[in-house]
């Protein structure tokens, strides 16, 4: 896989979770954007870590969620 083909996977599972912050937790676009980006779980993705971006949508936005909700 290239490094490009990785970007635009990547981009593809931010957007989801993003859309699934929105859809679970009635958020605005904008409210998840900055929640998402923000957040431990956006960067743990970034780099990799323990294989994250396997995980479904609406389990990592619960992760994103819970992180600025204290839950």
């Amino acid at each position: 896989m290239t490094k490009e083909s990785e970007l635009v996977l990547r981009a593809g599972k931010c957007a989801a979770i993003i859309r699934s912050i929105c859809s679970l937790y009635g958020t605005t676009k904008d409210e998840a954007v900055d929640m998402f980006y923000r957040s431990q779980t956006a960067t743990f993705i970034e780099e990799g870590v323990a294989d994250l971006q396997c995980r479904s949508d609406k389990y990592l936005a619960t992760l994103v969620w819970e992180e600025f909700n204290g839950n």
